[in-house]
């Protein structure tokens, strides 16, 4: 399937990621932006460069592999795959060499992130009868569960300093405190969803997805839930049922942010673009037919 990759948009963009970049295939030194990808049928896990170029396919399994995020020191990705009968919590090196199902269980298990230290992971699974947050090793062991609420917590994030952890619950986004279990909410737009929340690099802001202005979107917030800002308003003439944002993550340099979205001019497939922290910039730095998505930097 024919490739094509649109660097024109990223002119105004070059400055910020072009000393950077580095070539994903053959990676002397770790880093890019891990995704997944339906280009070759199913879903497998890529890394390209921070722009975009070097694609190059880290998994190939008949399963589904989505949900990925490269280790701190980018020599691991983690990610979710139902190759094992359910969706369970895996890890490969970063060549895509000897997969490890570390979760292993019966319940569903999926969106992996690393804490900052490299020593621990957060994931979400329904093991315990409804989806809550839970923490382990990054060999698998210790699963501990740091949510226990009757309803739906899902989609975590740590935040850099490694004292809380953001999430979904309900429809809403909250923060947890690891050591003491406190708990903050940060947005109240129910019964509008809210979820997908990540952490900038220096703590201070949050970008996330919210439903709440009709259609999914990717909005930008300060650390305490203030300044809530759209930052991927649709076209007044679109509808809202083509315009689809979510998924956002930081670049390393926390000046950018990577979202999934599908819209009229990708021709309603789903496509990675990157635009500056305020919104501003935007360029799409995939053009496949299909759906790429789940954008994440390291």
């Amino acid at each position: 399937m024919q490739r094509k990759w649109c660097f024109a948009a990223l002119f105004t963009l070059v400055a910020l990621v072009g000393s950077q970049a580095l070539t994903a295939q053959g990676r002397g030194v770790p880093g890019g932006v891990a995704f997944n990808s339906a280009r070759d049928g199913n879903n497998e896990i890529y890394v390209v460069n921070w722009d975009g170029s070097g694609p190059a396919r880290i998994t190939d399994h008949p399963a589904s592999d989505t949900e990925p995020a490269l280790s701190p020191n980018g020599r691991d990705i983690v990610f979710t795959s139902n190759r094992d009968g359910n969706n369970d919590v895996f890890i490969v090196d970063s060549t895509g060499r000897n997969p490890v199902n570390l979760t292993n269980h019966a319940a569903n298990d999926g969106w992996p992130r690393w804490s900052p230290n490299g020593r621990q992971m957060v994931f979400h699974s329904n093991r315990g009868g409804n989806f809550d947050i839970y923490v382990m090793n990054i060999d698998g062991s210790s699963p501990t569960r740091i949510t226990d609420y009757p309803g739906i917590d899902q989609f975590p994030d740590w935040s850099p300093d490694g004292r809380e952890i953001v999430f979904r619950r309900d429809v809403d986004i909250y923060a947890i405190d690891v050591t003491t279990g406190e708990t903050r909410r940060l947005t109240q737009t129910a019964p509008l969803l809210n979820q997908m929340a990540a952490w900038s690099p220096n703590g201070k802001q949050l970008v996330f997805m919210s439903a709440r202005d009709g259609y999914p979107s990717v909005f930008v917030m300060n650390a305490d839930g203030s300044g809530q800002v759209n930052l991927t308003p649709k076209n007044p003439g679109d509808l809202d049922s083509q315009w689809i944002s979510r998924a956002p993550s930081w670049s390393t340099t926390g000046r950018q942010i990577y979202f999934m979205s599908s819209r009229p001019s990708t021709g309603l497939d789903t496509e990675i673009f990157l635009m500056a922290s305020d919104g501003t910039g935007l360029a799409r730095i995939t053009d496949v037919i299909g759906v790429d998505g789940n954008p994440r930097a390291r």
